[in-house]
């Protein structure tokens, strides 16, 4: 029984792992003159979560990190000390965002794989 119980344990573990892979959100690099306004950043429901300068370099924010746009320029975190970069050097914004419709699916995916394997779990197969 206790067998049992660690390979249906491990069987979730496993699909739920799997599924956990499976990104739902994700990255889409957009040029800064279309996210930046002078008013401040115009990405609902989105976080910026990186930049491209116009020289090439790349900038990753801080996880944590709220960026926002303050006067000419685009302040946010990079190892916990606070950066400003002039909008006019931006060339790219990394934009985060979230697929509802794969969300969706993992989601429904999921419900149906735990379902599954709970009933194969409680399922007696036969023996002593």
């Amino acid at each position: 029984m206790l067998v049992r119980a660690r390979r249906t344990t491990a069987s979730l573990c496993i699909a739920l792992l799997a599924l956990n892979m499976v990104a739902c959100a994700h990255i889409e690099r957009e040029d800064a003159q279309t996210v930046i306004q002078p008013s401040g950043v115009s990405v609902p429901m989105e976080k910026i979560v990186g930049v491209t300068l116009k020289g090439g370099r790349e900038i990753r924010f801080d996880n944590n990190s709220r960026p926002v746009v303050r006067g000419d320029s685009l302040q946010a975190q990079v190892g916990r000390q606070p950066l400003a970069i002039p909008v006019s050097d931006l060339h790219q914004v990394w934009v985060q965002s979230i697929d509802k419709t794969r969300t969706a699916l993992v989601v429904v995916v999921g419900v149906i794989l735990v379902g599954m394997i709970s009933s194969l779990a409680s399922t007696d197969i036969g023996g002593p």
